[in-house]
């Protein structure tokens, strides 16, 4: 009996198969959606790792052997580490094409640029990819990647030519930047050579070997597993982890899963259970001639069961199977487009579908055995009683309202009541979710993390002073006398002064390392520009290495306000000595300004640079320098650039100045920090033009004498008068008063050793004057500010650390600053242009960064933070709230996003449930309306008309829900 109720069973179906295909293909829809929901939530996670590792590269460790050839043996056969993949570099050169000779250890270490080659391996693992161009395939080619390019400086583009050693090169193909993104990535070969030609220019050999982590290791802990890897190796300089995939914590949304699955299995089985229980009705005829012919109650219920388990199993394997399918062509459609590939199925996925089937199977067997004990309701036979009569005009609305009361008072309030709550339910959700996303908005205005650049050598605080010598006449002739020490901006440049520049080294403080000249080249903007998750980018300028002077300035007691928490302390807890901020002031930070100031700024003098703001950091245990109040000027100093016409070689030697070195080393032959005065001269002799001579000359003997021929006419009538140097002073003032009538040359002039070495020390003079003593940019001091916690936190965003003295400024006053210290290198070095690589230009060297929601997902903070810290940026992070605000807002938009949407699909599942169950009882009533004359229009508007009805107590979807019940009813009126 079984096999032939199976056999029977089965042969209707095939008879029936294109009824059988609707309903499989309306089911099948509803495991899809379940199925695509589960393969989202079990990937996220994926996704979010595998966005790292399209950023650092699909590697756990990487060692490098400078040795020889051979692997660690330890990481080799390590059980958790698959085959190593490999690179080589073969050369090493350096940044500006900086002199060997001129090298600085701390320079060096850090900023040379690799040659070599890498594996077809190496480069798929590392997911290096072409910006354009291609691999070099001939030995006078080169691929580099875009950060070596800039650091180099020779050629930017296709077909530019690259020296190297004396060797040209073709550049054949530029790369994505990777050599400032990964971790350790400058000892990779940012240049790319051919294997032939490697072996050519090799001299100083690296074997590198990078290994990833097999498929099956999963670790909560993964720097523990690499410390063990390297303990147990022996190595410890020459290994790198890739911290910024495996140290990256994701966002655990299991409870968000959790909820999503559970909803989503209701509406899944709810919108199931509808197309089982609407199929099986549409079968009730058939059970009836099944019954009559002598089938059992039982029967025709496993009759039943089984044409439920075969729609179900195929809905959900074919269901099941496009939304794997279309979620693999997803995952290939991002692995193409931006070279990420997360996709995995977890058996999980198969045990959800699996279970949503059975109790599909379960409730709508439920459903039937229910049914079947209820086959008649009292309501459908129940008299109504109607007062009035039927007229044309009010036919539709007292038939259809007459058919409402036969469902009964309490029916009718239960149905409205449903809908009632769905849609409060849903309103509620839609208030929650943009509640939500406005708090969001409103609490993560501000970035979340504020990044600066520093320089990889630290620049000592550091003044220079004017050691400022009277000029005396007595009756021997002359002699200097020291007078007094004059700090910058508090004195004019006067020859006779005999100005000489000492410095003035600040203690107990931390070393500066930002800088405007060391700020962001275009690839590292363009690299952030391109993570996802970012929201904005804010661009600022920051420096610590600048000093400030100001009015009668103490600088025996400046350094003695050094907070508390620094005096014996370590360097890094130290504070910087002076600190700038420069801002494009708008009305935001001018209000922040304005109020700790009192209410003293002026908005328009702010922005042109002429007002400032200082924050003074009273945290102290001794005295500070007072001498710091409102109103005072503040001189901006130029950073210090080098001098190529003094013996100084400072201890320190910051990007600005090796650039200024190099520039230096260009311009004057053979300059290698020592002077060659024979260069200098003939560098001097052969760019100083004849009115800069003149000028010199003139200011000279103005500045020296009270009148020009006291140049020789002083050493008259004195004790040791000397004829010889009478006569030999005279010549000199006659032949200076000859080249300015233009009676002799240049040449001619400058064959006096005595007026050519007065003319160079004078020019020298000026020149040490304007780049040390001389400031840069001045501006006044509207109010000093005492620095408090309440004061940090207000401008945290804007300063990334205070110093003892800090300035926040308008960029129209650092743009004065900058100027003012190119024009100076000009006009002393006599040129109209300097090169751009020594050209101080406003650049940002700061960026508040601010995320937005879609960074939960794809790890916006660990990527901008690796990538930052790897470009020489130092961070101060603000977004671990944010985070977690971003992801409660997540789960908040994901929650009521999900209930409202379960809301809206259970009420219009169960609503077409009522219309259907409605219409087949109103059936009868219905024919005898159509058999007595009324017309089908007259039908369709007297059920549309219980229809508009229901739908308002769901206002929101009553466009759709009339749509749909108008389709339902004409359909089933048609059938009549």
């Amino acid at each position: 009996m079984n096999s032939e109720l199976i056999a029977l069973t089965f042969k209707g179906l095939c008879r029936r198969w294109r009824e059988v295909v609707r309903v499989v293909a309306v089911v099948m829809i509803s495991f899809m959606f379940v199925t695509g929901v589960l393969l989202y939530s079990g990937n996220m996670k994926k996704w979010q790792t595998a966005i790292n590792k399209q950023h650092f590269g699909n590697w756990f460790v990487m060692f490098y052997n400078s040795t020889n050839k051979s692997e660690n043996d330890v990481i080799k056969n390590h059980p958790y580490l698959e085959q190593a993949v490999t690179a080589v570099t073969v050369r090493s050169i350096e940044p500006l094409s900086v002199d060997s000779d001129n090298t600085i250890e701390a320079i060096s270490a850090t900023d040379k640029i690799m040659v070599g080659t890498m594996s077809d391996e190496f480069i798929k693992m590392g997911s290096i990819t072409m910006e354009q161009g291609h691999m070099p395939e001939m030995d006078n080619e080169v691929a580099a990647d875009r950060n070596t390019l800039i650091e180099l400086g020779q050629g930017m583009n296709i077909g530019d030519i690259l020296t190297i050693d004396d060797t040209t090169y073709t550049i054949c193909g530029i790369i994505n930047s990777y050599t400032n993104v990964w971790q350790s990535g400058n000892r990779l070969p940012g240049v790319i050579v051919t294997d032939t030609q490697a072996d050519v220019i090799a001299d100083e050999i690296t074997y590198i070997y990078a290994y990833r982590l097999r498929d099956f290791i999963s670790e909560t802990d993964y720097n523990t597993m690499y410390q063990c890897i390297a303990s147990e190796s022996g190595i410890r300089n020459n290994i790198a982890y890739n911290s910024g995939v495996y140290d990256y914590q994701s966002w655990d949304n299991e409870r968000v899963n959790r909820y999503m699955y559970m909803l989503i299995m209701i509406i899944g089985i709810v919108a199931v259970t509808y197309q089982i229980i609407i199929y099986n009705r549409s079968r009730n005829n058939v059970r009836f001639i099944q019954k009559t012919l002598g089938a059992t109650s039982a029967q025709t219920i496993i009759i039943t069961f089984l044409e439920n388990v075969v729609i179900l199993g195929i809905s959900a394997i074919a269901g099941s199977c496009i939304a794997l399918g279309a979620g693999k062509v997803i995952c290939l459609v991002l692995e193409h487009t931006k070279g990420v590939t997360f996709f995995r199925i977890d058996k999980d996925i198969y045990i959800k579908v699996i279970i949503m089937m059975v109790i599909s199977v379960v409730v709508s067997i439920i459903s039937i055995l229910l049914s079947g004990c209820h086959k008649k309701k009292q309501g459908s036979n129940r008299t109504v009683k109607i007062t009035g009569n039927l007229m044309k005009k009010n036919f539709i609305i007292n038939t259809a309202t007459r058919l409402m009361r036969t469902n009964g008072i309490i029916v009718n309030i239960l149905v409205r009541v449903f809908s009632f709550v769905m849609a409060v339910i849903t309103v509620l959700c839609g208030i929650g979710i943009v509640t939500s996303y406005g708090n969001y908005k409103e609490q993560c205005s501000t970035p979340d993390c504020v990044n600066y650049m520093v320089d990889n050598v630290s620049t000592v605080p550091c003044i220079y002073y004017d050691s400022l010598h009277e000029l005396i006449k007595i009756e021997n002739g002359i002699r200097y006398t020291e007078n007094s020490r004059v700090i910058p901006g508090c004195n004019e440049f006067n020859i006779a002064d005999g100005h000489s520049a000492r410095a003035y080294y600040f203690s107990g403080f931390k070393s500066g390392k930002s800088g405007i000249y060391n700020s962001a080249n275009d690839d590292i903007i363009n690299n952030l520009k391109q993570i996802e998750g970012i929201d904005d980018i804010f661009y600022g300028y920051y420096e610590t290495t600048r000093s400030f002077t100001w009015d009668n300035m103490n600088i025996n007691i400046t350094t003695n306000g050094v907070g508390s928490e620094t005096e014996g302390g370590s360097s890094e807890n130290r504070k910087y000595m002076f600190a700038g901020e420069y801002v494009d002031i708008d009305k935001e930070i001018f209000d922040i300004l304005n109020e700790c100031a009192g209410g003293k700024l002026d908005y328009n003098a702010l922005k042109e640079g002429t007002q400032s703001v200082v924050f003074l950091d009273a945290d102290n245990n001794g005295e500070y320098d007072d001498t710091m109040k409102d109103g005072v000027t503040l001189n901006l100093n130029n950073y210090y650039m080098g001098n190529p016409f003094y013996n100084i070689k400072s201890f320190y030697m910051d990007k600005y100045t090796v650039a200024c070195n190099k520039f230096f080393t260009d311009l004057i032959s053979e300059y290698r920090y020592t002077i060659d005065s024979k260069d200098m001269y003939e560098y001097i002799s052969d760019n100083i033009s004849r009115e800069q001579i003149i000028e010199i000359v003139d200011e000279y003997l103005r500045h020296t004498y009270d009148d020009p021929t006291d140049y020789y006419n002083m050493y008259l009538n004195t004790d040791d008068f000397d004829q010889d140097y009478y006569e030999y002073r005279k010549a000199n003032y006659d032949l200076y008063m000859a080249y300015k009538r233009g009676e002799v040359s240049k040449e001619e002039l400058f064959e006096n050793l005595s007026c050519k070495g007065e003319v160079l020390g004078s020019w020298y003079s000026k020149y040490t004057y304007y780049s040390l003593l001389e400031p840069a940019a001045s501006t006044n001091v509207a109010k000093v500010i005492i620095l408090t916690d309440e004061i940090r936190d207000k401008l945290k965003y804007y300063v990334p650390e205070f110093g003892q003295y800090t300035i926040i400024g308008s960029t129209q006053l650092l743009q004065k600053a900058l100027d003012n210290q190119n024009n100076v290198m000009k006009k002393y070095l006599f040129l109209d242009e300097l090169p751009d690589y020594v050209t101080l230009k406003l650049r940002p060297n700061q960026f508040n960064i601010r995320y937005n929601l879609k960074s939960s997902f794809v790890a916006t903070d660990n990527v901008v933070r690796s990538y930052l810290k790897t470009a020489g940026f130092d961070t101060i992070s603000y977004s671990e709230e944010k985070n977690l605000l971003r992801q409660r807002t997540i789960e908040s938009l994901m929650s009521y996003g999900v209930t409202a949407f379960a809301a809206i699909i259970i009420y219009m599942i169960v609503s077409m449930i009522i219309v259907k169950n409605r219409l087949e009882k109103y059936r009868s009533r219905l024919k005898l309306l159509s058999d007595t004359g009324a017309e089908k229009e007259q039908l369709v508007k007297i059920c549309m008309y219980e229809c508009i009805r229901e739908s308002l107590w769901f206002i929101v979807l009553m466009p759709l829900e009339l749509l749909i019940c108008l389709v339902i009813v004409k359909k089933f009126v048609n059938r009549i």
